[in-house]
């Protein structure tokens, strides 16, 4: 293994490792202080890491779009907030592919398409 990607695994892992604290806190301190946190992970077919972010919805803001990055197949939401989030792929042209939802708290997986955006929406209030 090579010193870059020595240093590349260990940077995902102190991200995730963060990120999981992050969600373990979140939990432990209940629903509402939870609220706007969303981990999107990308994923390519083979299953191998291509992105990985975060999302915090601010208040008056209920959308907000992800481009799905080349050679990605899987795209992963784990929904840190109280709200049902809503997940709605479109092609670069603005037509639907699919949509789906992920409860609060929980989170899912979805076949996707490198090229297309994915809208991801809370309800307002």
């Amino acid at each position: 293994m090579s010193t870059t990607t020595g240093r590349r695994r260990t940077a995902v892992g102190a991200v995730l490792a963060l990120l999981a604290g992050l969600g373990t806190a979140a939990a432990s301190a209940g629903p509402a202080a939870a609220t706007g946190d969303v981990l999107i992970v990308q994923k390519g077919s083979a299953g191998n890491l291509v992105t990985l972010q975060t999302f915090v919805f601010l208040p008056g803001i209920t959308e907000q779009g992800d481009g799905v990055q080349a050679g990605v197949t899987q795209f992963a939401v784990t929904d840190l907030t109280d709200r049902t989030l809503t997940l709605t792929e479109r092609t670069p042209a603005g037509a639907v592919v699919h949509s789906d939802t992920v409860a609060a708290g929980k989170s899912g997986t979805f076949a996707v398409t490198a090229g297309d955006t994915v809208a991801l929406t809370v309800p307002a209030g």
